[in-house]
């Protein structure tokens, strides 16, 4: 079995609905894209598995599979994107 990875930023809005970016986005493109029903969008990402993580979790994620070296306790997009070596 490979290992757990965070893939890529996600929001979920209000009403419940995921919205996936990019790899190289930031959760403020993703909120951009959207446009007003996104507003007070929840920051998650998407894990390997398929999985919707908040940022607590996708922060110990990123750091067990070596995609960040010290998140935070939250990680950040800005932070997956610099650790898997890509451009906004």
């Amino acid at each position: 079995m490979s290992k757990l990875k965070v893939l890529e930023p996600a929001i979920k809005e209000k009403s419940g609905k995921v919205v996936k970016g990019k790899p190289s986005d930031s959760h403020d493109d993703i909120i951009k894209r959207e446009g007003k029903k996104a507003k007070g969008a929840k920051h998650e990402f998407v894990l390997s598995d398929k999985e919707i993580a908040d940022r607590a979790k996708a922060a110990k994620v990123a750091k067990a599979a070596g995609e960040v070296k010290h998140p935070g306790k939250k990680l950040h997009s800005h932070e997956l994107r610099k650790g898997l070596g890509l451009k906004k």
